[in-house]
Parts: structure tokens; sequence; C-alpha cells
């Protein structure tokens, strides 16, 4: 007899005192059913349903003690073991007690005989607690499998092994595939392998370390685009303590990239030309000259200015000028190679970068294929447009290393370019920078010469050729400076326009010219007016201020030269339109050095052209300057003009002007400029 035998042997004969144990067991319920009925229940099965031990066993069977929804299901487990279908079954139902609640019970019953009959025997326990316990879980799990599958945003689960177990719906869209084709498989099977192999080492690095992760990658869209997204990853633990897995959500950060990019392009790229502007072309040109430093090679920098670009501006409109901007970036994009860097600094100014370039040669060779092909009509709508291009050329290392410094050279290049004529190039020299540092310093000492009153108006006496009279007088401006005395106009002039302050020193030389006025009402002083001060409409007060001081207008007249004329720009056309409609008489000065356009003499009502000093020195000596100014004296007075001649030194002059039937002269045959103060002294007395 082998030893499990021998084990049943011996519960055989104990029978009867282990089922008296089992059935008086405190913890489970057990019962004998026969013919739907209880034969049998013991004390705690009863305790369980709220009856007596008689109750149960006098006629009452397990329909009795079973909730509606469940008896059907309940009765079909009972008949198959009773039938002998199955010899044994576990099943739970909802239990009902004596007073009508109810309980949750799970059931191990056996086929067996009693009495000769089928009967059940089983165990009934009750776990309420443990059914409540799991549907509070299970209710949880629902709640958040809803509330993750409401959020918008991609969610995802995986495994310690990096599978995916579950995700959101948002997930599902994201991708374009149910989560049915997810569950279960890598990121190898559902993405680009360049992509799986990154979120491969990303989650692999989690799970390492274990807590959170966030980083940026990019994810393909259920269409097959890329999109830009950031995940936020963390892991979970398992029960026991063990790595379960991470979840991971996903953000896309798409939108959010464009729109960085779209406002790192607006703040680097000139949206008009669709070039790199200043502040990209600093960061450029300092990577450049880093690289130039590393690898030893040249290169150039160049600045380019349109010239006469205003002109464009001025008569087409601003539509047209930016028409003209565009196609001139185009053709110079052409010329440069993929390499060279080509920026707009602002206005009609741009600049080009040439790394690696061989020398200074080749540099003036890229700069004469960029003024050529500018040089070139440009067609605007229905107006074929002349503009040309002045281009200063700076040199690394041989001009300078440092980026600032190269920037400042290539502009002082591109103006002395601009001084020599236009339509050139100009190598950065160190007389350059000397020039610049003198008009630099310039600059600064004028401003400190306005605030400190260092500027006066000298006047110098015109006369009335044949009268013999002083009439009219030329305000003409002297700096009296600290260190260097007294200072001419064209040692300082050409500078405050560079910086903005001629209008305020013209300003400052009109009031002055008033208090002459209001001393010497019978005569006529001249100021002259700078181009800038047109343009800038520094001046057009002036008559309001005349009105202010019950002045009479005739007593000025302003000074203006040729090219102004060529000027058709509605608030120069309109200044000079209301000075002759208030009675100021406007003046040509240095006519015949500039653009003698004769029709705009009528055009602009002049009153007195100017000759230039350059005609009267040769006009004793030279017949072609005799000839000149005889000419000029007769056209003007068929226009109805007069005419003053400057610079008359000699009294051959006088005599040969007044032969000439010129009508007014200045110059130091007559006198010398001289402060206010002293003009009214040399006016009373009646010299001249």
């Amino acid at each position: 007899m082998n030893q499990t035998a021998s084990m049943l042997d011996g519960l055989l004969h104990e029978a009867g005192p282990l089922l008296l144990g089992l059935c008086s067991n405190a913890l489970i319920g057990v019962y004998v059913i026969q013919d739907d009925h209880f034969v049998f229940v013991n004390a705690r099965l009863a305790e369980l349903f709220g009856y007596s031990q008689q109750q149960l066993c006098s006629g009452m069977g397990p329909r009795q003690l079973t909730a509606q929804r469940d008896q059907a299901m309940v009765r079909r487990e009972i008949d198959s073991r009773i039938k002998g279908d199955s010899q044994s079954s576990h099943y739970a139902f909802r239990g009902v007690r004596q007073d009508g609640s109810e309980l949750d019970v799970e059931v191990f019953g056996v086929s067996t005989r009693f009495g000769e009959r089928p009967a059940i025997i089983g165990m009934l326990l009750d776990v309420s607690e443990r059914s409540a316990a799991e549907r509070a879980v299970k209710d949880q799990l629902q709640f958040i499998t809803r509330l993750i599958d409401t959020i918008p945003n991609p969610v995802f689960y995986k495994d310690e092994t990096g599978r995916y177990i579950g995700c959101n719906s948002a997930f599902e869209q994201y991708l374009g595939r149910p989560r049915s084709e997810l569950i279960g498989h890598s990121v190898f099977d559902i993405s680009p392998p360049d992509l799986a192999a990154r979120y491969q080492a990303a989650d692999q690095a989690l799970f390492d370390s274990r807590g959170t992760q966030v980083y940026e990658t990019q994810v393909v869209y259920g269409d097959g685009s890329r999109h830009e997204v950031m995940f936020y990853k963390a892991t979970f633990d398992k029960a026991d303590g063990s790595l379960g897995g991470l979840v991971g959500l996903m953000l896309d950060i798409s939108e959010r990239k464009r729109m960085e990019q779209a406002i790192w392009h607006e703040a680097n790229y000139d949206a008009l030309t669709g070039l790199p502007n200043l502040r990209l072309l600093r960061d450029s040109l300092a990577k450049e000259l880093e690289r130039a430093r590393r690898m030893s090679s040249n290169l150039a920098l160049l600045f380019i200015d349109l010239d006469r670009f205003k002109e464009v501006n001025d008569t087409l409109g601003h539509h047209m000028g930016d028409q003209l901007l565009k196609q001139a970036a185009e053709r110079i994009r052409a010329v440069v190679r993929n390499s060279d860097i080509v920026s707009r600094q602002g206005g009609d100014e741009f600049v080009v970068i040439l790394p690696d370039i061989s020398d200074a040669q080749a540099a003036g060779l890229v700069a004469g294929k960029i003024i050529r092909l500018l040089g070139l009509p440009f067609l605007l709508g229905s107006n074929q447009v002349y503009v040309s291009a002045s281009i200063g050329i700076a040199l690394y290392p041989d001009d300078s290393t440092e980026l600032e410094t190269l920037v400042s050279f290539a502009d002082q290049a591109m103006y002395a370019a601009k001084a020599a004529g236009r339509n050139g190039s100009s190598y950065f020299t160190p007389s350059l920078q000397v020039e610049a540092q003198r008009r630099q310093k310039v600059g600064n000492s004028l401003r400190l010469a306005l605030r400190d009153n260092q500027f006066e108006a000298y006047y110098q006496p015109i006369v009335e050729l044949a009268s013999g009279r002083v009439v009219k007088a030329e305000a003409l401006l002297r700096w009296h400076h600290p260190e260097q005395g007294v200072l001419l106009p064209g040692d300082f002039i050409a500078v405050a326009e560079e910086i903005g302050m001629i209008g305020d020193i013209g300003n400052l030389v009109f009031q002055q010219t008033l208090e002459l006025i209001a001393a010497w009402p019978d005569g006529q002083v001249s100021v002259n007016i700078s181009p800038r001060q047109f343009i800038s409409g520094d001046c057009r007060h002036w008559l309001h201020e005349i009105a202010e001081r019950q002045l009479p207008t005739g007593c000025l007249a302003v000074e203006i030269t040729e090219g102004l004329l060529l000027d058709e720009r509605p608030l120069v056309v309109n200044t000079l339109l209301g000075f002759h409609q208030a009675g100021v008489e406007v003046s040509i000065d240095d006519f015949g050095t500039g653009y003698s356009a004769m029709s705009y003499l009528k055009k602009f009502n002049i009153d007195y052209l100017k000759i230039d000093r350059s005609f009267i020195a040769g006009l004793s000596s030279d017949n072609t300057d005799h000839a000149i100014t005889e000419a000029v004296i007769a056209m003007a007075h068929k226009l109805g003009m007069r005419v003053i001649a400057e610079g008359v030194e000699t009294e051959a002059q006088r005599q040969l002007l007044l032969e000439a039937g010129c009508d007014y002269a200045q110059g130091y045959l007559f006198a010398y400029p001289m402060p206010r103060q002293d003009f009214l002294a040399f006016i009373r007395a009646g010299q001249c």
C-alpha cells in the first residue's frame, strides 16, 4: 500500500470527526442540498443569512437566499451538478438575508450522494468586503480610464520592457492607429528607426534611474508628417516594489516651435528682402571671424549703399522704392557665392560677408560685379529707373581683427566711395580712419558749441553797383572755437549735416539775423539754407516768426543751391512757394557750379542768381570766364532775375561787372564779413 492510499484510509477512518469539525467551522458556511432544499446548513451559514439552522432546513432552498437577478445562474449551476454534467463548480452570486439586505457570497460545490440519491455539498464564503473593495478598485479604474481618455493630450503606458500596455484615445488619434495595434508592441514596431532608437534609449535611461523625464523630440503623425513634441514620463512600481513600467504624456509643441521660428525669423531677417538683418549679420560675422582665425584665412566685408535711392522714393513712392530694394537684393545675391552672406542693414544699405577670400583684389572684383549689375536699369511698373552703388571694402586680418572695428572701417570706406563721386568702390585706408576720427571730434565739439553759444552770424555787405550803396548783406556763420579760434563753415558744416545739427544751427543764424533786420529795416539780409533744412522742414516756421515780430518779409532773403531746384518733393516745392508768396526773395548760390537746369529757374520764381567766385576770379584775365559771366547776366535779366557777383576783390572786376550790367556785388573789395554791431556801425558810417 502506497503512502497516498494509507493517508486516504486514515481519513476515512476519521471521517466522522473531520466532517464534524468542518461543519462546525466558524468562518465558512457549509451546506448540503438535495431536491432543491437544504438538508443541512452549519451555524455559520445560518448566521450569514439571518436565519436559524432549523428555519433553513425546514423546506428552504437556495432560491430563497439568492437575489432575483442571480437566481437563473444559480439554478443552472445546481442543475448541472445534480444531472452529473459537472462534478464541481465555483461561482459567486448576490445573496439575500432574512431582513432583505444583500451580501456577496462565493460558493465551492461538488456533486455527492446522500441517502442513495444525488445531492450537493458545498462551502459558502461571505466575500462582501472583498467584493466591495474590488468594486471600489474597479470604479476607480473606470474613473481613471475615463479621465485619461478625456485628456486631450496623448497618454500611454509601457511595461518594464518598454512595450505598450495601454493608451488613451488621443494617443490613438495622434498616431492614427487603434490601441489594439499598439498594445504588446515596442516603439520599433510603430515608429521610424531613427525615432524609435531615441525613444528606446530615453526609456532605458528612465528605467535605469527611475523617477521622471522630460525631453523634446519628434513623432510621426497619422498622416505621415513629423510633429515636434515634448515628452513627460515617469516610472511606476508594482505592488511588491519592483519596476512596473512607465506612463508618458505627449505635448505637441509644433505650433509653438513654428511661432518661435517665426519670431526668430522676424527678429533676424529683413521683412522686405528676406535677407539677414543687422542683428543676424553681426552674429554671422562673429562666427565667420572666429572661423577665419582658426583657419588662418582672409575675409572681406563690403558695405553697399545705393546712390540716389531717395529720388526713387520721393518721385515714384515708397512702394516702388521697396520693389527696387527687393530687385537690388536679388542682383547682389546673384553675384556672390552660396557661402557668402548678404544682409540688408537698413534703408538702402546692404552688407556682404566674403569668407575665404583670396586677397583684396578678389574682393574688389566682387564689388565691381555688384556695381555693374546694380547700374543696369530697374523696371518698376512702367518706369525704368537707374541708380548706382557706392561700396566700401574692409579686410580681415589686414585692416582689423575686431568685429566692430571692421564694420566701422567698411562703413568709412563706403563714405569715401561716395565722396569720390559715387558709383564705385573704395578700400579702407588709415587716412579714412583719421578723417572719421576728425569728423567724430568735430561732431562732439559742435554739440558743445551749440550748448555754449559759440556760434555767431557775421554779415558781409552786398553793394548795388550802379549807386555804390550797401542795400543787402549775407549772413555767414562763424564758430568761435575755444582752442582753434574762428572757424569758417567749410570746416564743420558737412559734419553738422551728417549728425543732424544743421537745423539747429540754421535756426540760430536765423534768430540772430532777425535781430539785425530789426535794427536795419531798410536793408535785406540773405540766409543760406541747407537742402537738409528743407527736407526736414526746419525752416518752415520762419515766416510765422517774422510775422510775430512784425518785421517786413522783404527784409529776408534765402539762398539755396542749384541742386535743390531738382528736388521735386512736395515739402521742398511748397516751402519755396511759401517763401515766394510771403515776399521772401530767393537766390541761387554759386550759380554755374552745379546742375544748371534753366527750366527750373522760372518754375520756382527765383529772384537772384549769384555768380560763383570761380568765374569772377578770372573775369579780367580769362576770356571764357568773362564770356560766361556776361552770358549769365544777360540770361538772368531776360528771365526777370537780378544778378549778384561773389568774390569781387579788385576794382577791375567791379568795373567789368558794372559794364556787363551786373546788379550787385560782394567781396573783399567792399568789406569783409563782420559781427552784427560792426556791420551796423559800417552802415551808419556809409562806408564802402
